[in-house]
């Protein structure tokens, strides 16, 4: 990404935050917010113009730069140091397995039912185990040992794992012929597993902490265990993830795609708070902006509301699935340990607020190792209502702290790894169910529903050009064994993926998509704009820039302003939903569960706008080729805007409400300037980024600048 100078947010507008969050949801009636009263309240048009009254003009003085608070956790660096000269190690010392069975009666005891390693491993430190209880684990070792020595992306740091946990766990009911046979078998993947380590991608955290697992668990008794420890922290984390969190981790970010780092980093923190407290290396002290901030990218990630199980739900944000599994877990699990490493900071105590109970088994057996009593919950009320990562180019803005809260993603930025899509400008939209969102399922990796439907842009809200000779999709991240298919979006514009910062730094300008080129948010409203000109063949495009503006509680404008090559590349405005939608003249009609989003196309005037359901365009079909399809969570319809006549420069402008009855919208134009009239409020967009947002008689400009809040 580009750089673009931050100021961090003025104090005035955080003085507002609670002054105008209780004005909106608290008036009157508590419980009943005003956009759902048979009769509402002009709320927004009030908290607008306040807001405009007291606000100083964007672009004012800015105040300090974000304050990262020093570490507090209760377990200290290195207090798990004689844990190497005892077993187990990997879970902690025997002692203190044995006083959290104590403290956590009912959770031990749950977790003695429960028929997996680690929890065998928990018991046999805490009581004991009869053989036959450990056979099976050992027989699954002696299983992967039996494979050989691998290079297997994923599977073999799953498969080394899983034997250096059996070995901590049991080595004292372990033959020294099985172990010495295990510790022969783990040392040859020092040279042989070279998979695994780009600085990007998800199983490179894992790796870490297989590889740390592996340091600990053979420590006395393998010379090659500090190698292994070596190969994790010097290598593999200070020498490839380390620089990226911190030039790209602004905000908590991280590149690899959002549901793969869900799981990835929740290993990288497990590793980093093992190496902590056995070693005493503190790996979170050298990116401490980062981990910080993560905490408050992971109150903003989650859909407002509780799912299955009373646990959360998350976008995919690229390869990944709506289904409920552990997956849903590895959030919480990771922002608990780092609340404890921050303890009695503002986000610790916010995060407390968030607290939840396990949704299954697997996670509560994380919760019995790793949980600590929290910080006394400070509320939400001071967390901003938006959270922009600018490294990796992602936003998130909600209207309030509620689970009736309308939120929403936007997403412009770099390329960094092959589980991204092509999905630069694309956005989400959710209010008690998902009602605008990516399409398809990743099912596959290399097939040809997920090369050309699911990473591609047609499968996203975006805006595809259709130059009809394109030729932009040679050697996807198949290998070139699927055919691509012109679905009319963004290129691929580099060879393969770089291995390192160094390498991608090298080659900015092939992985270079799009820009986040202005944000402010502010208790009424959020405005962000993207450049997505980059992501797209310079043969068929020449300016595409996205504008949205959030008007808080429901509303969302967003402007395109979008420039062809040439007048015959027709354009296509993409928005994509679960269940068919109903159109009605310039109005979409969406529902999902209780959720409803209408949908109003100022411009283009006269569009057409076309109702489409399934995975295809150009006359194929690219739905799975399993015989079992998709999930009924899958996103299976869109509608596509196009103008009715074909021009070099075309407008788009939508208006999309979440509210149960949306407020007035018509089209508004002064000079050169056009925009949306919403209920009393009216947002005018000028020039390939400018604007205003009036309300109450009062104007804010919208410019091209970026203010960043405390935890971005």
């Amino acid at each position: 990404m580009r750089g673009a100078r931050k100021l961090p947010a003025d104090p005035v507008g955080l003085c507002l935050f609670c002054m105008s969050h209780i004005c909106y949801i608290n008036a009157k009636n508590p419980h009943v917010r005003k956009d759902r009263m048979p009769h509402p309240l002009p709320s927004r048009q009030i908290l607008l113009a306040t807001l405009i009254l007291l606000h100083p003009p964007i672009g004012a003085a800015a105040s300090p730069p974000p304050v990262v608070p020093a570490p507090a956790p209760r377990i200290a660096n290195g207090a798990w140091a004689s844990v190497l000269l005892e077993r187990p190690r990997l879970l902690g010392p025997r002692a203190h397995l044995q006083a959290l069975a104590r403290e956590k009666a009912d959770a031990y005891k749950a977790l003695r039912g429960q028929d997996n390693l680690l929890a065998a491993g928990i018991v046999h430190a805490v009581e004991g185990l009869p053989a036959g209880a450990i056979a099976p684990h050992v027989a699954s070792a002696m299983k992967d040992v039996a494979r050989g020595v691998t290079n297997i992306h994923q599977d073999t740091w799953i498969w080394l794992e899983n034997v250096a946990l059996c070995l901590d766990l049991f080595h004292d009911a372990i033959s020294e012929t099985d172990r010495r046979a295990m510790i022969d078998w783990i040392n040859p993947h020092l040279e042989t597993f070279t998979d695994d380590e780009n600085a990007f991608h998800n199983s490179t955290l894992s790796k870490i902490l297989c590889y740390l697992r592996i340091a600990y668990a053979t420590w006395g008794e393998n010379p090659k265990a500090k190698a292994f420890r070596d190969h994790a922290i010097v290598k593999l984390y200070e020498g490839r993830v380390l620089p990226v969190l911190r030039e790209l981790g602004a905000g908590g970010g991280f590149t690899e795609c959002g549901w793969y780092t869900r799981g990835s980093l929740w290993h990288l923190v497990q590793a980093l708070e093992l190496a902590r407290r056995i070693e005493g290396y503190d790996g979170f002290s050298r990116a401490p902006r980062f981990f910080y901030q993560r905490l408050a990218y992971e109150l903003h990630q989650p859909y407002p509301g509780r799912w299955l199980y009373g646990c959360e739900r998350y976008p995919c944000e690229g390869d990944g699935s709506y289904v409920y599994g552990g997956h849903v877990e590895y959030p919480r699990h990771t922002r608990t340990l780092l609340a404890q490493y921050f303890r009695g900071s503002e986000l610790a105590r916010a995060v407390a607020a968030r607290q939840r109970r396990a949704s299954n088994p697997a996670a509560a057996l994380v919760d019995f190792l790793l949980e600590e009593p929290p910080d006394a919950p400070s509320g939400l009320d001071a967390v901003p209502l938006a959270h922009l990562a600018s490294g990796i180019g992602r936003m998130y803005a909600r209207s309030d702290w509620t689970d009736d809260a309308t939120w929403i993603r936007f997403e412009c930025g770099d390329f960094w790894n092959n589980h991204q899509h092509y999905e630069v400008g694309n956005f989400e939209i959710f209010r008690r169910d998902l009602l605008a969102a990516e399409s398809g399922e990743y099912i596959d990796y290399g097939g040809s529903h997920a090369i050309n439907w699911l990473i591609r842009t047609v499968a996203h809200n975006c805006i595809l050009v259709h130059q009809p000779d394109e030729s932009s999709w040679k050697q996807m991240r198949d290998g070139g064994r699927t055919p691509p298919a012109n679905d009319g979006g963004q290129a691929k514009r580099f060879d393969w993926v770089a291995p390192t910062l160094e390498a991608w730094k090298a080659k900015r300008d092939s992985y270079e998509r799009g820009d986040i080129v202005a944000y402010v948010n502010d208790p009424a409203f959020c405005y962000v704009a993207g450049d997505c000109t980059m992501a797209y063949a310079r043969s068929k495009l020449s300016l595409w820039i996205r504008q949205i503006v959030f008007l808080r509680p429901s509303t969302i404008v967003i402007f395109d302003r979008v420039v062809a090559t040439k007048p015959e590349y027709a354009k296509t405005w993409l928005l994509h939903m679960r269940n068919e939608p109903a159109v009605e003249g310039t109005t979409t009609s969406i529902r999902n569960g209780k959720g409803v989003l209408t949908a109003v196309t100022l411009l283009p005037e006269q569009a057409a706008i076309r109702k489409v359901e399934g995975y295809g365009y150009g006359g194929q079909s690219y739905a799975p080729e399993r015989k079992t399809g998709l999930s009924e969570e899958a996103i299976r319809w869109r509608i596509e805007v196009q103008p009715p006549a074909l021009r070099a420069e075309d407008l788009f402008l939508h208006v999309l409400s979440t509210a149960d009855a949306p407020p007035t919208i018509t089209l508004s134009r002064k000079g050169s300037a056009v925009g949306a009239s919403v209920g009393e409020a009216e947002i005018l967009f000028a020039g390939q980024v400018g604007g205003t947002l009036t309300a109450g008689g009062k104007t804010v400009p919208l410019k091209s600048e970026i203010r960043t809040g405390p935890y971005e």
